[in-house]
Parts: C-alpha cells; structure tokens; sequence
C-alpha cells in the first residue's frame, strides 16, 4: 500500500511481482512520461525535477531515454498486474491529477484485471474532511479483509465502486 510517490511504487510492484496478494495505491504517479511533463498546481512547479534528482532519481530526461520512462511505468505494465489493485484519489488534486489513476484504472478494465477506483470529488492529495478519511480507511481495511482473510465481500467491492 502506498500514497503519492508511494502509490507510484505500489502499482509498479503490482506489474512486476506476483508477491502480494493485494494492493493499494493512492494519488500515484502512473504514466511517467505525462507525469514528467506535468506540473504541480499547488507549487506551480514542473514535475521533472523529481526525475533528475527528485524521488524518481532516473537522471536523465524523457528526451533522452523514452524507453527507460515506459519501462518504469504501472501503465506499461498493468497486463502484467494479476492481484487486486485499489487506486483512489481527489479530484482536487493539484499535485498528481486523478487522471493518472484513471488512466490505470481504465486499462485494467479493459484487460479484465480486478480494481476498483475511489474518487473523492472534494479531497486533493490528502485528504482534509475527516468523513472522507474514516471511509477511505475502511474501505481500505474491507479490501485487505477480503482479499487478505477471505472475510465477506463488502457490498462496494462486490458492486466495484
């Protein structure tokens, strides 16, 4: 499970490992080459210094080695993700766009892959309204119960959403 830059790990792992059962990644980085070209709203900056010698720390550009950027994308590789992955995100997230999960979202739909996506149309990158946060929580728990202790499936994961 992971969050941001976090959630950018969890959902490459889910491509390239068969290790975890399930996952879940939130507001996370997905296609690193849009996503390099790409600003955070909130600062006003561009994202690519995260790759040179932010936490992407791949140091070169996506001019230089496009490949390199496809390779390390959860986008590149969601045919490859065989476990359930559950992305949510805000809406109003100035930092890492709720496209971004959609786009993972939407390519595991259609490779029949088990996911669901939770958008919070009100939250940004953290949330801030503590309802939001006690139903996130929850529904994080539900997920690990279910696909972790086989416990019942919560009526929102057997109606995907």
């Amino acid at each position: 499970m992971g969050h941001s830059f976090g959630g950018y790990e969890t959902a490459y792992i889910s491509g390239k490992s068969d290790m975890f059962a399930a996952a879940v990644a939130g507001a996370a980085p997905i296609d690193l080459n849009s996503f390099y070209h790409a600003i955070n709203w909130r600062t006003g900056k561009p994202h690519m210094i995260k790759f040179k010698v932010g936490q992407f720390r791949l140091g070169v550009s996506a001019f230089q080695m496009p490949l390199t950027y496809l390779n390390n994308s959860p986008l590149t590789n969601a045919e490859n993700i065989n476990k359930p992955l559950l992305l949510w995100s805000g809406k109003n997230d100035q930092q890492v766009d709720w496209h971004q999960s959609i786009e993972l979202y939407l390519a595991m739909h259609r490779l029949q892959k088990n996911n669901i996506m939770l958008l919070y149309p009100e939250e940004e990158h953290s949330f801030s309204d503590p309802s939001n946060q006690k139903d996130l929580s929850i529904r994080i728990l539900q997920w690990f119960n279910h696909f972790l202790k086989g416990e019942k499936t919560a009526e929102w994961i057997e109606n995907r959403g």
